[in-house]
Parts: structure tokens; C-alpha cells; sequence
């Protein structure tokens, strides 16, 4: 049996869309928690959610060409990781 997760989301009228962040390394990626609690401590308790089970959100994921998932981060960010310059 699938565990479920908690996975962030954007309302969009009448539709939700799946948040995606950056990882420190400014690559895209999902976050997904193993609770509601969890999600709530990191991202606020506003924060709106769905549940799904891994499969269900890889292959959402697959489709938008987001290639990982953290599960569980302490911390997320929605905005792109600053390059060093060169």
C-alpha cells in the first residue's frame, strides 16, 4: 500500500496546480511531507495541500518535466537559488 503525502499547491481558480521549488542548487523539484503537521511547520499552517500517493505525484511531476521529489525538507524555497558569480 502507498504512503500518502501532503503536496503543497497553488489555487488557481477553480483548480489547484502542484508547487514546485529549488533545490540549493537552483534545480526544480517537488516537495511532499508525510503529514500535514510537518507541512505546516515548514511552509504555515495557509498553506493549502493535496494527498497523494508517490506514484500518483511522479508521474504529475513527469509530465511538467520535474525530475525529484524531497520528502520531508526542514526548509523550502519557491524562489530561484542565486548563482556566484564566475
Amino acid at each position: 500500500m502507498d504512503v500518502p503525502l501532503f503536496v503543497p499547491v497553488r489555487k488557481t481558480g477553480c483548480a489547484d496546480a502542484l508547487r514546485v521549488f529549488r533545490t540549493p542548487d537552483g534545480a526544480r523539484t517537488a516537495v511532499a511531507f508525510t503529514s500535514p503537521v510537518r507541512l505546516a511547520l515548514v511552509l504555515g499552517a495557509d498553506q493549502p495541500w493535496i494527498r497523494l500517493c508517490e506514484p500518483a505525484l511522479r508521474a504529475l511531476l513527469r509530465d511538467i518535466g520535474v525530475p525529484g521529489i524531497v520528502i520531508d525538507p526542514q526548509a523550502a524555497s519557491s524562489q530561484p537559488a542565486p548563482h556566484a558569480a564566475a
